[in-house]
């Protein structure tokens, strides 16, 4: 199979680059993105991998030659790194439809599209952040896509390239209490981005029949695919 993935650079996105590289189930991963991923880890990456440079505004602009099976969309970032709700909206919303609708315009029936958003996320929410993912949501389904399935994490543990200084606080502060979230807390405990990816690739490769549209919560992916 063919796979294409959005926000490899990221968290969850590097660790799921490194299983698709290492997967025998995919022959080809394309990477589309602002910058080329490392893969100096992965004996096969140079020959298994073809990068594609974009900018996210110029997603409507791309065409792809081959046809994708999976598409794994992990893109995300903060207000702070955007720099305003407008360019957040930007990037976690708009960049995110426009790769829906790239993959999609390829008509394949049997096309899986895996998307990361949020614990909490809702369109009717009052939080900006979950509000907007919400709205993501929303849209993903009216574009009526064969298979979409949306992973709803909460915060996320791991070393990133670059810095998120609340985010890091949050890291050392909640993850070191993972072991509070029990009973109805357990929903909103940390996880790992590695076990995120671990359940986005393991629902890419389980089968799904065509329409299907299935939310996997943060408690799912820690019963289910935890490392």
């Amino acid at each position: 199979m063919i796979a294409a993935i959005m926000g490899a650079t990221g968290l969850v996105g590097n660790a799921l680059l490194s299983q698709l590289i290492e997967s025998e189930h995919y022959s080809k991963v394309i990477v589309i993105g602002r910058s080329t991923p490392a893969l100096v880890e992965h004996q096969f990456g140079a020959e298994k991998v073809q990068f594609i440079a974009c900018q996210l505004d110029e997603l409507h602009e791309l065409t792809l030659t081959d046809e994708i099976d999976h598409a794994f969309c992990c893109l995300g970032t903060t207000i702070k790194q955007a720099g305003s709700e407008e360019v957040f909206i930007q990037v976690d919303k708009l960049a995110v439809l426009a790769f829906a609708k790239l993959v999609q315009a390829q008509a394949n029936p049997a096309l899986k599209f895996l998307v990361v958003t949020a614990h909490g996320a809702s369109a009717k929410s009052s939080v900006f952040y979950n509000r907007v993912k919400g709205e993501l949501e929303q849209s993903l389904m009216t574009l009526a896509l064969p298979v979409l399935n949306i992973f709803q994490p909460s915060l996320l543990l791991g070393k990133r390239e670059e810095s998120r200084f609340l985010e890091g606080i949050g890291q050392v502060l909640l993850g070191g209490l993972s072991w509070l979230f029990v009973g109805a807390l357990r929903q909103y405990q940390p996880i790992q981005a590695e076990t995120v990816a671990e359940a986005m690739y393991q629902v890419a490769l389980a089968p799904q029949a065509a329409p299907t549209t299935r939310t996997i919560s943060n408690m799912m992916m820690h019963d289910r695919y935890h490392e």
